[in-house]
């Protein structure tokens, strides 16, 4: 009899130790966010943004993203970069790549600039595009090389 409370109270302690369920002791990881935010999209493994966030996916062939950034400025950034220290990426996806979480002004955002570069080295035709809420929603979509934004990044 307490050999089945003995393995009871083993199984508990293991089924505790393998939740993903951030802790103060534990922050969450990226993966964590991921997982808990892809419920909420359409797509799974998008990062759901808050009221005042858009988020821009930016896909390389190679997947190498360390030091490629956003130059933001205009409309509704709630602050523009300086061109010599770039937005960082947030995180990456394995299926969409880097993504960005940009913070903008309020929940009532409408537009902003950007450009993907890495030092001068300027990507998606070296344009600087501009994003419309009322065209792409709270994501965008992009790839390495092309001047294309997408909302939908099946298409």
């Amino acid at each position: 009899m307490k050999f089945r409370h003995l393995l009871a109270a083993f199984a508990a302690i293991a089924v505790v130790g393998c939740t993903s369920t951030p802790t103060a002791e534990q922050p969450a990881t990226d993966e964590m966010v991921m997982e808990e935010t892809a419920s909420a999209n359409t797509i799974p493994g998008l990062y759901t943004p808050g009221p005042s966030e858009a988020v821009i996916y930016y896909k390389r062939a190679d997947n190498e993203y360390t030091d490629w950034g956003l130059h933001l400025w205009s409309g509704d950034i709630k602050e523009a970069t300086s061109w010599y220290e770039a937005f960082p990426l947030t995180g990456v996806s394995e299926k969409y790549g880097a993504y960005y979480v940009v913070p903008l002004k309020d929940a009532n955002w409408k537009e902003f600039k950007f450009i993907v570069h890495m030092g001068n080295s300027k990507d998606l035709g070296g344009l600087d595009h501009s994003y419309s809420r009322e065209k792409f929603g709270v994501d965008v979509f992009t790839t390495e090389g092309s001047t294309d934004l997408k909302a939908d990044p099946a298409n």
